[in-house]
């Protein structure tokens, strides 16, 4: 169990990574002005939304402009802080990827439905958006069951305690 719990913090820790770099270098180009970015990054954008047929991004409809909004006010920061709570493997990462992993998964039920009710998705588009769904399941899934602590007590020390407590 501790190799599949480690291979699912991995998977997360890269996901968490990629959103705390793509919510305010790509993502947040939705909303703010352009001339807050280097030109590099708005070529990357624009390469995106051609190479991958993102009409969201260039369209901007106000669904997706809320969702950005979202990303960059309670995602990011929750990213940052599963990033430091994976490595630190601190026992409240598993309250942060949960809240990551619902937002996340409202965010994409909202913009999956977009791209499937329109018909308007590449194939190519698709299979951008669908790993982040199958990374919020994930999310909230280790956050609903978190990793075991192991007790460094002797079981002399829990009966102790649990004398005191009685007393």
């Amino acid at each position: 169990m501790g190799l599949i719990s480690g291979v699912v913090d991995l998977i997360l820790f890269v996901f968490s990574v990629v959103l705390l770099l793509s919510i305010p270098l790509i993502d947040a180009q939705v909303v703010l002005p352009p001339r807050l970015f280097p030109s590099q990054l708005l070529e990357l954008k624009q390469w995106y939304r051609e190479e991958f047929g993102d009409y969201l991004m260039g369209e901007k409809p106000h669904f997706f402009v809320g969702l950005v909004w979202v990303e960059i006010l309670l995602l990011w920061p929750l990213s940052l802080a599963n990033v430091i709570g994976i490595l630190r493997r601190k026992g409240w990462a598993g309250r942060t990827l949960l809240m990551v992993g619902v937002s996340t998964a409202t965010s994409m039920t909202t913009i999956m439905s977009e791209l499937l009710g329109s018909g308007r998705a590449s194939e190519k588009l698709l299979q951008m958006y669908t790993p982040f769904a199958a990374f919020s399941v994930l999310a909230i899934l280790r956050g609903l069951f978190p990793r075991r602590r192991h007790s460094t007590h002797t079981s002399a020390s829990h009966a102790s305690s649990a004398r005191k407590k009685r007393a």
